[in-house]
């Protein structure tokens, strides 16, 4: 009996060191900077919080990070919807905290998070959520995905799978400009249609992929303001070779941009008349290393493996 005593007293020190050095850990802490200046963040994050499903949760997921809370597209009465994200990854554990512009503070906080992360729009919200938990805003507007999917994983720990990103990527960008050696005699135009007007907006980093190609772009979107609407009758002004936009099935826009893509001036851009407006579901790839490969794969297979034809 007393040798039995002795094994369970044992076994509980073991028990209780474990548990102090499991709490040592999950408190150890190393400061994070950016150019949205310096945060204490833990050194693993055990649940982390994200305030943008189309980017940071889908390439939070891509890094095997699994967000113990993420905002989404709710309409009423139904299911949140995380864009890009919930076709390819099951987000059983993930609690919905709100909307990516309004994101529920009593959600994020009953989830006891240990870190925060969010787009550089988020910046305002930093003050009022930092007393919940550090925050970490990422500068997605101001740099290509690439940069700031590398601030994350080096953030989350994730560091070789982001190198295992990087990889790919860049032989979907070789093995294109092989197939293309002069990619610059390419015009490409991203926008976005609406109802009655459109913006130019490259999504799934659909620019930053343009960018890297080498494409070229005309010269009305050269000089073009981007985020800002233009009507019908400006998008002559920005016809190219390729015109690639994305829709949303949640919102049908789709269906709600007929009328605009059967307008005459629609109709008689180069690249309609063609068949070279390349049009993808925006949900399927996000704002992320993943999203950045798979619209070069679906560019390598659009433009560089088929015959095109160009204005040059």
């Amino acid at each position: 009996m007393k040798r039995i005593k002795q094994l369970a007293a044992l076994t509980l020190a073991a028990l209780g060191l474990a548990s102090a050095v499991s709490v040592s850990a999950a408190e150890e802490t190393r400061t994070f900077e950016n150019r949205f200046g310096k945060v204490e963040v833990p050194v693993k994050p055990q649940c982390v919080v994200s305030l943008h499903d189309f980017s940071l949760t889908i390439q939070l997921l891509e890094l095997g990070v699994r967000p113990c809370g993420s905002v989404a597209r709710k309409k009423l009465w139904s299911d949140p919807y995380f864009r890009g994200v919930q076709h390819r990854f099951d987000l059983g554990d993930t609690a919905y905290v709100g909307s990516h512009k309004s994101p529920d503070e009593e959600a994020i906080a009953m989830l006891e998070p240990d870190l925060i992360v969010g787009l550089s729009y988020h910046e305002q919200l930093k003050d009022k959520l930092s007393q919940i938990a550090p925050v970490v805003i990422l500068p997605t507007q101001e740099t290509p995905v690439s940069e700031w999917a590398a601030q994350l994983a080096d953030l989350v720990g994730a560091g070789d799978r982001f190198r295992d990103q990087q990889k790919e990527y860049s032989w979907v960008i070789e093995e294109f400009k092989r197939l293309v050696p002069q990619p610059e005699n390419v015009s490409v135009t991203t926008l976005e249609i609406y109802e009655d007007n459109f913006q130019l907006i490259g999504r799934g980093g659909l620019d930053d992929v343009i960018a890297d190609m080498g494409l070229g772009r005309p010269v009305g979107y050269q000089n073009a303001k981007k985020g800002i609407n233009y009507s019908l009758e400006r998008v002559g002004d920005f016809d190219a070779d390729i015109i690639i936009d994305t829709y949303e099935p949640l919102l049908d826009s789709r269906e709600e941009t007929e009328e605009f893509r059967a307008s005459p001036q629609w109709q008689n851009l180069f690249a309609v008349k063609n068949n070279q407006f390349l049009y993808f579901n925006r949900s399927r790839y996000g704002d992320s290393m993943g999203g950045l490969t798979g619209s070069a794969y679906l560019l390598l297979s659009h433009i560089a493996e088929r015959d095109l034809k160009t204005q040059k």
